[in-house]
């Protein structure tokens, strides 16, 4: 056994236990070692295998000696960087070096640039206590130093692009000064977000990057500025952030995008020129072909949790705190129980947020079944109407009116379904987003991004 023991206030000795242990500094120190080694094999009587086979101790002390001599010669990779580069140069030489380890975001970065003062990772604990929507959502402490880039170089009046080396080069004093009403900021757009109807425990928030530029925005202006501009008509507010996640290729915006966004709208706050919401190429059948990975999934789930006022199943309010699930209007099993395509069954036309406690009373239940169960005590209520109004609220296909319209929902109509309800979601996104909504087909190009998405 080679071991060093750490004793205070005492003078270590070389040796311990009739020489079986070794301090294990000495090991550096080849001459010594030789010599100890060797005394240890002759001396000790460890080792009456070496009575008078003066070979085998040679052997025996060559091994050992061997070991020594591998971490005598151990060689410890460095990199040594000049005093004058720069901050962004230093981080990718320190992130690729830590590339088989855990992957460093920007904000592991920025704590280490600004430690000890600002201390980033306390600052950031306390805005996640004071703030608890930003922990719900999962929010990256990068975005409270991105919004505070953005205020500063709105205030300047110099384009801003919060790219991680401009982070980086954040002067100490404005980190400081700006760290509180940025965190604030943050925290109220996220609350915003959710009215729109992104869901934390569902993870169905689209984007995070637009939300920083509309956080920058309202760290920027005066209390009198957002009553009088940018959150003034909220309907505009709302059209232009849904335009923006509700597109192909939405969720590869960069630093880049979140620069052009804030400039937009600080132009608008400053002289009253509203950014133009972009195009949204939609059609029932691309809306078929949205993958439950896709921004665009998550975004039409925004708009459900928004314009769905009323459970499918019970006809109760949806408010803004109801518990939802986000139901299968055909069961997921269906596709081993009757061989329906699974990517259909995981489409967002067969999906609704209903009231937990509904989803929970429906089990697997088909649709075909519930729908007759509905419009039978609809008609035995006299509350058609109300039933009418539900199906619609709830983008659902047919008019229970009719005998026969629970059997539109029969398992052999379930591609048919799907179409329908692709047709009505456009609608929906149509009286959210407005002109924006273009009804046509993506180019080559976006198809392909589509696919690398």
């Amino acid at each position: 056994s080679w071991i060093r023991v750490r004793t205070r206030g005492k003078t270590e000795p070389d040796r311990k236990d009739k020489n079986r242990l070794l301090r294990a500094d000495l090991i550096l120190e080849q001459k010594k070692t030789n010599i100890y080694v060797s005394e240890y094999l002759e001396d000790s009587g460890d080792f009456p295998q070496f009575d008078g086979n003066r070979q085998a101790a040679r052997e025996a002390a060559a091994i050992i000696q061997g070991i020594f001599e591998t971490i005598r010669n151990y060689k410890v990779p460095v990199v040594t960087l000049d005093r004058d580069r720069g901050v962004e140069s230093i981080c990718r030489v320190f992130e690729t070096i830590n590339s088989t380890g855990t992957r460093l975001r920007t904000f592991d970065l920025a704590v280490a640039r600004f430690f000890p003062e600002p201390d980033l990772r306390k600052l950031w604990k306390d805005a996640l206590e004071r703030y608890p929507i930003l922990e719900d959502f999962e929010v990256d402490g990068e975005r409270v130093l991105q919004v505070l880039y953005l205020v500063r170089a709105g205030r300047e009046g110099s384009y801003a692009d919060p790219s991680r080396s401009k982070q980086l080069d954040l002067p100490r004093d404005a980190i400081e000064d700006e760290w509180s009403r940025s965190a604030e900021a943050l925290a109220i757009t996220y609350r915003w977000a959710r009215a729109q109807g992104a869901r934390a425990e569902s993870r169905t928030l689209p984007n995070h990057n637009v939300l920083v530029a509309l956080a920058a925005i309202r760290s920027l202006c005066s209390p009198e500025d957002l009553s009088r501009e940018i959150w003034r008509d909220s309907d505009f507010i709302r059209r232009w952030y849904f335009s923006k996640v509700i597109q192909s290729g939405a969720s590869q915006a960069s630093n880049y995008r979140i620069g052009q966004d804030f400039t937009a709208l600080r132009r608008y706050i400053e002289k009253g020129i509203q950014p133009h919401p972009e195009d949204v190429v939609l059609n029932p059948d691309i809306i078929l072909k949205i993958k439950p990975s896709d921004v665009r999934y998550k975004s039409l789930q925004n708009v459900f949790a928004t314009t769905i006022r009323h459970d499918l199943v019970s006809g109760g309010n949806i408010a803004s705190e109801s518990k939802l699930h986000d139901h299968h209007i055909y069961p997921r099993n269906a596709d081993k129980r009757y061989d329906l395509p699974s990517t259909m069954l995981d489409s967002i036309c067969n999906r609704i947020p209903i009231l937990a406690e509904s989803n929970l009373s429906l089990n697997e239940a088909y649709p075909q079944e519930y729908f007759k169960k509905l419009a039978e005590q609809a008609r035995a209520q006299g509350t058609l109407e109300g039933l009418r109004r539900r199906l619609r609220d709830c983008m659902i296909p047919g008019n229970p009116d009719e005998e026969a319209w629970p059997d539109g929902f029969a398992v052999e109509n379930f591609e048919g379904f799907c179409r329908q309800r692709a047709e009505l979601i456009v609608s929906r996104v149509r009286e959210v987003i407005g002109a924006s909504l273009k009804v046509g087909s993506l180019s080559e190009d976006e198809m392909a991004e589509e696919d690398e998405d």
